[in-house]
């Protein structure tokens, strides 16, 4: 029945009244709570089935019971029984931030618990390589050209938290199918024996369990393709099975399924990833082996200067041996962030919520996350316009701890409900709203902020598990609006200190499908080496770079799941497939897609290696050594020292970081070229190649080929121009052996250790 009062529905003393009341027995301080977890309770209420769900929370089932998840922030007075006795499973404990699994009966008492600082349910996330080995130059590492050993990431665990994993599929084999690289299992959302130290899901350490299993989810690809380039060893990929190898092809593989069979209501989000971070960390340390963890999931929900209970957690568990790598996130072409800088004689800004064209148009809902700054609070107000008419409207809510939920009659005689959660201070020092609409109306909705002096930034964006979904916050042609921009963008997640945050360039504009035809990416913007058009982009709030390199990330062809049917012939995405493997009947294919999601497995695998060389490496001494050896070229241009927001340090450059670590970047005859400007591909080969280089100048190189005596074979001369240059070299038939490739300028040589087969 549709409401028509245009009055204000007060769920304040209801919710915040019962939620942060002191406990008679307890002289503690009452417990913070967060925005979500007061919206959580507000719409709990309102459900008129005890048994029903709200899609936008993250539940799990334990025991078959119901639980919903949460970080919470404890003091040293917190009591392990009283969380006992109310059923509370704990399971990372971070420093002080811990992640929690709570009854959803007894979520009331939960907060009244003494020790407990803060309380923040969880908000859910959601998804976010034949060139990209040549464009890091990882081909080279592999090979171990002027490095102690190829560089594969053996004896490194590579730990992969993702959904859509096909456990059978060749390329988590070795290179020659006979040993299988998984170790361990985590399917989080799939009922059975947890891990020890955790509550839900099932643990697998068995390779014949994990290979019966088959699949976590058989609705996705994604966390196939994500380890095919991060470890994939590219088997059946091609004759020789390095076609589509991942970075490092030798590492083993721990994988944590973050997602659920589709009839579940569980959802993925952040306390699941650390976690995930928490459970490979402590399998590798179990067998002596440093590990990197690759997530190229995320959210735009968030106050991203690093402070978020995610950021402190990941913070806190990362260290020497122990490497977290993320995407930064797709929202580079999308105006879903605002900020303003107030003033005494600028102090309102006024734009309009959109919601996303792929939901349904008649049930559209989205949040809006604002966050101020510490030095001064700002007021929110929310009405209708039907063309240039208002025709409802909130008061200016100024952010207190409070609740206020409205009920906005539109010109169709339908409702837009609003839910505004307020806090002041939040957990980081910053007056906080989110705001949550759900509206079916037509009218356009603007939101207009107002201070005197503070910094306010928002960014829109809501997730349906498993998708994300973007409206924009645009001016709609009305004077006294201003649109969003694409700035800051980076996830949350991506915002944190420790993390590796990795952006998405192009490597690939059009690629052979399994048919014969010949698919190409089109759109502004789009060219070989610029970064891709939908890498979000940086700084973070507290104006920290991010994100912090680059990597081949739109255009990359790596293993799916072949138990996802979407790929199945004259299927959504069979015209994405480039090669298919079949072994014992089953055919397993070899996909194109894009993302950062892509890119951070790239980064994710050169850890890897790096790792390999040095075990002990931090997350700080990672992030120096790549930024000190990317690449930088005329799309780059020149980077400042600190990088900047779209590029980071610039492009990766696997086979310099290595040479850097290991100190061999003088070895006799690499002169004083930078030798990791010129790669040559493939290598191994039949006597044919080809060669990049990337010139500062216009020039004339010398290619020569000689035996492994020294014997001259072929000399061919190149005219290269300043920038990316390629060219093929034939040198007829080759007896199979050991040869050298010597590239020489005016400007200096390198010499390139190649392998006839």
């Amino acid at each position: 029945m549709l409401m028509t009062m245009k009055k204000i529905i007060a769920c304040l003393a209801i919710v915040v009244g019962s939620l942060q009341m002191v406990h008679a027995q307890s002289s503690a301080i009452k417990p913070r709570i967060s925005a979500f977890t007061q919206q959580y309770l507000i719409a709990s209420k309102k459900l008129k089935d005890s048994k029903a769900r709200l899609p936008e929370y993250v539940y799990k089932k334990i025991n078959n019971k119901t639980y919903i998840s949460a970080f919470i922030k404890v003091g040293s007075d917190v009591e392990q029984s009283k969380l006992d006795a109310l059923g509370v499973f704990i399971g990372t404990r971070a420093g002080d931030i811990w992640t929690a699994q709570i009854p959803v009966e007894n979520i009331s008492s939960f907060i009244t618990v003494p020790g407990i600082k803060y309380i923040d349910l969880d908000a859910p996330i959601f998804p976010v390589l034949d060139s990209a080995r040549k464009q890091t130059k990882a081909d080279s590492a592999q090979s171990g050209i002027y490095l102690p050993a190829p560089m594969t990431g053996k004896n490194v665990v590579v730990g992969v938290i993702d959904a859509g994993f096909d456990f059978t599929h060749p390329t988590m084999y070795d290179t020659t199918h006979s040993g299988y690289r998984i170790k361990r299992v985590w399917t989080q959302k799939l009922a059975g024996t947890p891990p020890t130290g955790f509550a839900y899901g099932n643990e697998m350490t068995d390779s014949d369990v994990i290979r019966a299993q088959g699949y976590d989810t058989a609705i996705l690809s994604h966390g196939t393709h994500v380890t095919g380039i991060a470890a994939g060893s590219g088997y059946g990929s091609n004759a020789n099975n390095r076609r589509f190898r991942g970075m490092a092809f030798e590492s083993d593989i721990v994988l944590v399924g973050i997602m659920p069979a589709p009839a579940e209501w569980e959802v993925a989000a952040e306390s699941d990833i650390i976690d995930g971070m928490n459970y490979i960390y402590t399998y590798a340390a179990s067998v002596g082996k440093p590990a990197v963890v690759n997530l190229s999931w995320g959210a735009t929900i968030g106050p991203h200067d690093g402070n978020s209970l995610f950021s402190q957690a990941c913070d806190a568990l990362t260290g020497a041996g122990k490497i977290f790598v993320c995407a930064a996130g797709n929202n580079g072409e999308d105006t879903v962030h605002l900020q303003k800088i107030f003033s005494g004689t600028d102090t309102t800004v006024s734009t309009f919520v959109t919601f996303s064209p792929y939901l349904d148009t008649a049930n559209q809902k989205t949040w809006v996350d604002v966050w101020g700054d510490s030095s001064s609070s700002f007021c929110l107000n929310i009405k209708l316009y039907n063309a240039d008419t208002a025709i409802d409207s909130t008061p200016f809510l100024c952010v207190t701890d409070t609740n206020q939920t409205y009920n906005l009659i539109g010109s169709n005689g339908d409702t837009c409900f609003v839910t505004m959660t307020m806090a002041n201070p939040e957990y980081n020092g910053k007056p906080h709203a989110l705001l949550y609409f759900y509206s079916r109306v037509h009218d356009n909705i603007c939101l207009s902020t107002r201070s005197s002096s503070a910094v306010v930034n928002m960014w829109e964006g809501y997730v349906l598990p498993p998708e994300g979904y973007y409206g924009y916050l645009l001016k709609k042609g009305y004077p006294f609006a201003v649109s969003g921009d694409a700035v800051q963008t980076v996830s949350d997640i991506g915002c944190t200190r420790s993390a590796i945050t990795s952006a998405a360039y192009t490597s690939k504009l059009s690629f052979k499908i399994i048919t014969g035809a010949t698919y190409s990416y089109s759109g502004a913007g789009l060219g070989i080496g610029k970064i891709a058009p939908f890498s979000s982009f940086g700084p973070t709030e507290d104006n920290r770079i991010k994100p912090d390199i680059a990597a081949p990330g739109f255009g990359l062809a790596s293993s799916v799941n072949s138990y996802d049917t979407s790929y199945n012939y004259n299927n959504a995405n069979y015209t994405s497939i480039i090669s298919i493997d079949t072994i014992g009947g089953r055919k397993y294919p070899y996909a194109m897609l894009a993302g950062t999601s892509m890119a951070s497995p790239c980064v994710s695998g050169i850890v890897a290696m790096l790792l390999q060389l040095n075990p002990s490496l931090t997350p700080d001494s990672v992030k120096s050594i790549i930024a000190a050896t990317a690449i930088t070229d005329t799309h780059t241009g020149t980077l400042p020292a600190a990088g900047n927001t779209t590029w980071g340090h610039g492009k990766i450059n696997a086979y310099k970081a290595l040479r850097y670590m290991a100190g061999t970047l003088s070895v006799e005859n690499t002169l004083t070229a930078d030798p990791l400007d010129c790669i040559l591909y493939p290598n191994p080969n039949n006597g044919g190649f080809t060669i990049a280089f990337n010139s500062k100048t216009q020039e004339q190189l010398t290619v020569s080929v000689l035996d492994i005596t020294g014997r001259l074979v072929s000399t061919q001369y190149w005219f290269v121009n300043e920038g990316a240059n390629t060219k093929q070299f034939s040198t007829g038939k080759l007896a199979k052996g050991v040869y050298f490739t010597k590239v020489s300028s005016l400007s200096g040589s390198d010499v390139i250790r190649m392998v006839v087969e």
